[in-house]
């Protein structure tokens, strides 16, 4: 059961890889999937479900109910990233499944007539949980001090000028009058997805470019 809200954790990580990183809610968004694995590590042991009525009923119920809430929260900022088209519907929708199957089974279990002794036989031994979430958020601090390291090392060449690449994305659109991100990519095909987005979104801020449309009709044009 674990491994699932690991992996459902890591590919939540992924997708949001594709969010602009000066965007604040990148961090914001990985801040929540990982408040949702602790709370989902504490209100299910190695077997399953630890019931909700007996051992430590009320603090297991707390942290319940803040996963749902943390649940649908993340799900607002995915839905924002889908509709700015940093994510695809497709894997949106994927994750969307996976979290309505957790939303599912908490609100299944909360009922469970699992009894106190039974539980306690149930129970982790060890701190294997606290491990795994503490590995978590060390990956986290690493990649927020390498993408803060990255943003300044970067900044001297945002104020002097574009890059080579933004200067080619320019001369696509002026080219093409508009496209989209694959349209980009077929004539820059040694650059990947997010790059592109990255200098996209870098235009955008600089007035360079805009968006138009929405969902998978995204594209861009000269202002």
């Amino acid at each position: 059961m674990q491994e699932n809200y690991i992996k459902i954790t890591g590919a939540v990580y992924k997708i949001l890889d594709f969010f602009p990183d000066q965007d604040p809610l990148k961090n914001r968004a990985k801040e929540k999937a990982l408040a949702i694995l602790d709370n989902l590590t504490l209100i299910f042991d190695s077997h399953g479900w630890i019931s909700l009525k007996s051992y430590l009923s009320e603090e297991k119920e707390k942290n319940a109910k803040q996963a749902l809430e943390d649940i649908e929260m993340l799900e607002s900022y995915l839905r924002i990233g889908k509709d700015q088209g940093w994510i695809d519907a497709v894997n949106f929708l994927i994750i969307l499944k996976e979290y309505a199957t957790i939303k599912a089974e908490i609100s299944k279990r909360k009922h469970s007539g699992t009894s106190f002794k039974e539980e306690v036989k149930n129970l982790p031994v060890g701190s294997m949980q606290m491990q795994i979430i503490s590995q978590l958020r060390e990956m986290v601090i690493v990649e927020d001090k390498e993408e803060k390291a990255k943003a300044k090392s970067e900044k001297p060449k945002f104020i002097k000028s574009y890059t080579e690449r933004q200067k080619k994305i320019l001369k696509i659109l002026k080219s093409k009058g508009r496209g989209q991100v694959s349209d980009i990519i077929k004539e820059l095909p040694d650059v990947t997805k997010r790059t592109i987005r990255r200098d996209l979104d870098d235009l955008l801020k600089r007035g360079e470019i805009i968006r138009v449309g929405e969902w998978n009709q995204i594209y861009y044009k000269l202002r």
